[in-house]
């Protein structure tokens, strides 16, 4: 059996971020610091509007973005040259986006490894305001906030006065930063959470001084994404699930992945079921709830995503618990007889993929996105990261029970099975085969 899964291991992934928005803004004037002896003589800063000084907004539902982004996310990104601008730090001043979840990530643009972060309950509002992700209310849009991303380096005297601190290394060359939203459009009906997008103000970190902005150079997101091998030619029956290794495609520090590769043939469905965690449904429940969201995205070969679905949107579990996904093909004769046996059983979601459009290469991927410390089944706890090097068949490194799904959480934990149409819709189906006998 340790021969099938090892052959399920070639398609390691991540990812998350989207792109887009041409809206133009007045510049933000930046007077000189009162403290300068020569402020009278020295003309004012002139940074570019917000919007402008972050890229356009990384959309994970357009296609136009790698690596299986969540299709219920949004991302911006800075990328300026530390190497060029030594001694340069960023303060980022804006108002609480509304949306399930926010947060800043710093990154080294080089290899695309996440170097701090902060998330939404970590942030301290500024001075007469509160934090809405900590204390609940329906004006998230005046309350601010500031934020500081300096290197390591920063004297003590100038981070005496700095709340929320994100940090690098002093010999970075090339600095990322990305702002993350996910579901901001469902919760506040624009993709930036009903807020304007945070100002960036630059500073000599020696001095305290304001400086110029620094030219806002090319993300590697863009470019140049580091990606794992993939390959869709396998095509077993079994559909475990694995942990996604975090060091690739800037990943987000709070989200861990369990993947699976399917090879969809035509009249097939690929199917899997698991017990989901719990999710918030309002402020009061983020501390206690399992996550703070969880979703199923799937991707093709090429690593777009073009499927998602999150919590809300599957409020019912079978009678044991337990939520299960059919994969179909959206071309499929018997589609409608697929849709009507899957809403005909509580905690049943078709999932429909075009494999005309898309190919029959699918990476379905489950994400939980900041995971209690008291969830007894949690992935980060239980399971360990597939190690690259399986992805090439080097499987010197694979351990079955801490990195298959089902081995690790239990019935917590993903796994599937690809039957015939048929076998699917026959009366005698029994959802129990979907993941086989559970261990005891």
């Amino acid at each position: 059996m340790k021969k099938i899964f090892y052959l399920m291991l070639a398609a390691l992934t991540m990812g998350s971020f989207t792109a887009c928005d041409d809206d133009e803004d007045i510049p933000e004037i930046i007077n000189p610091t009162p403290d300068d002896d020569n402020a009278e003589d020295t003309p004012p800063i002139v940074n570019p509007a917000p919007k402008e000084q972050w890229g356009k907004t990384l959309r994970g539902d357009d296609q136009s973005l790698l690596a299986f982004p969540d299709i219920y996310a949004n991302y911006w990104e800075y990328t300026y040259s530390y190497k060029d601008h030594p001694n340069i730090g960023l303060r980022l001043t804006g108002k609480f986006p509304k949306a399930r979840f926010f947060n800043f990530t710093v990154y080294n643009d080089e290899t695309q490894v996440d170097m701090s972060s902060i998330e939404d309950v970590n942030i301290q509002p500024d001075e007469n305001a509160i934090n809405p992700y900590v204390t609940e209310t329906s004006d998230y849009a005046s309350n601010g906030y500031t934020v500081y991303i300096i290197p390591a380096g920063t004297p003590a005297s100038m981070r005496a006065s700095m709340k929320n601190v994100c940090e690098f290394p002093d010999d970075l060359n090339m600095v990322s930063i990305f702002m993350r939203l996910y579901l901001a459009k469902q919760y506040s009906g624009d993709e930036y959470g009903g807020a304007e997008m945070p100002a960036i103000q630059a500073f000599d970190v020696t001095t305290g001084k304001d400086v110029e902005f620094p030219k806002r150079e090319v993300c590697n997101i863009h470019e140049s994404l580091i990606m794992p091998p993939m390959n869709f030619s396998a095509d077993l029956p079994q559909l475990p699930f694995m942990r996604a290794p975090l060091s690739l495609m800037y990943p987000n520090g709070p989200a861990e992945y369990l993947f699976a590769r399917i090879k969809l043939n035509e009249g097939e469905v690929a199917t899997f079921r698991f017990i989901p965690p719990t999710a918030p449904k309002s402020v009061s429940e983020y501390a206690t709830a399992d996550v703070r969201y969880w979703s199923i995205c799937l991707g093709s070969a090429e690593s777009y995503s073009y499927v998602s679905i999150y919590d809300e949107e599957m409020p019912k579990l079978d009678k044991e618990g337990f939520v299960t996904f059919v994969i179909a093909d959206a071309n499929s004769a018997k589609l409608a007889d697929l849709q009507a046996k899957a809403d005909a059983n509580d905690g049943t979601y078709l999932l429909k993929w075009n494999r005309k459009e898309h190919g029959d290469g699918i990476l379905a991927l489950y994400r939980n996105m900041v995971i209690n410390e008291n969830y007894p089944h949690s992935m980060r706890e239980l399971m360990e990261p597939v190690p690259l090097a399986a992805a090439g068949g080097d499987m010197s490194g694979f351990k079955p029970q801490k990195m298959l799904a089902k081995f690790a959480m239990g019935k917590w934990g993903p796994q599937g099975h690809k039957f015939s149409e048929e076998e699917f819709l026959s009366d005698s189906f029994n959802y129990e085969d979907i993941r086989g006998p559970e261990l005891k």
